[in-house]
């Protein structure tokens, strides 16, 4: 990215989770940081970190190496987490190919305007989210960085965020500039794999449903000892999360109170921790 002396650099990582319609789940979710607090030579141990690491929640099974690097994750993040912002959508693909069935009669098959509905508005509020609201001084220009897969580069992702949100920078009369969508391979970038273990643990938190498998019941502790040693709550301060509902309209979901039930739910385990 270049930047002037007048500028505020910002890094934007982007990714989802739950992306098949049977997932209990679905969660679309960004972090943004400054970009100079980000590649600051402080945090390069926890940039190194995925040189050791594999650091991926859907896999995640209570490996003991795994549940090293997570923790590590967490720990070597903890200075970043105050000047990090989080911004979650909950959706439900299979609520919004419910609603498509009035598309019926114009398109040959619904699934194409629920999937552009999904990567194209969705992932333009998440990020429009975490950049609106600046003053006209602060001059922000911002990168996006997306997990690389076949399928973001099929629908194209990159190309159409970094077009549709300066268009909307334009339109609003916003001080913030997409200059770049670029992407990052699993493991090349720790921005992307916090953001992906946070929509992991978001999800199981927001879904807080029956234990029912022991890779569930290693997931749900490693969240319930994140939580009892405080190394999550940092990072779940600066985090707002949205449900899109039948009506199409976001309302926040109070996360605090979700957590806390999370917690009631898995309290003698919690307590034994």
């Amino acid at each position: 990215m270049n930047q002037d002396k007048n500028s505020s650099e910002l890094i934007i990582c982007f990714d989802e989770s739950g992306k098949q319609s049977s997932d209990s789940i679905q969660l679309m979710g960004a972090l943004s940081v400054p970009g100079t607090i980000y590649n600051h030579v402080i945090f390069e141990e926890l940039h190194n970190l995925n040189k050791s690491y594999s650091l991926h929640w859907t896999e995640y099974n209570g490996y003991s190496k795994a549940k090293e690097g997570i923790e590590k994750l967490f720990d070597l993040a903890q200075p970043l987490a105050p000047f990090i912002q989080f911004n979650l959508i909950h959706y439900s693909k299979s609520a919004l190919s419910k609603q498509a069935n009035m598309f019926q009669e114009v398109y040959q098959s619904k699934k194409n305007i629920v999937n552009d509905t999904i990567y194209t508005k969705l992932p333009e509020r998440i990020c429009y989210g975490l950049l609106r609201g600046y003053s006209e001084k602060s001059n922000v220009r911002a990168s996006i960085l997306i997990e690389d897969s076949t399928e973001y580069r099929d629908k194209n992702l990159g190309e159409k965020m970094k077009n549709y949100l300066n268009i909307h920078s334009l339109y609003r009369g916003e001080s913030f500039v997409i200059e770049e969508c670029l992407y990052r391979k699993k493991g090349e970038e720790i921005g992307v794999e916090l953001i992906d273990i946070i929509l992991g643990i978001v999800g199981m938190i927001l879904d807080n449903s029956p234990v029912n498998s022991n890779k569930k019941r290693a997931k749900v502790n490693l969240i319930l000892q994140l939580l009892k040693d405080n190394k999550l709550q940092p990072f779940l301060n600066n985090l707002r999360v949205f449900e899109l509902k039948d009506s199409n309209h976001l309302e926040e979901v109070n996360f605090e109170m979700s957590k806390k039930l999370f917690i009631a739910n898995n309290f003698n385990h919690y307590t034994n921790l």
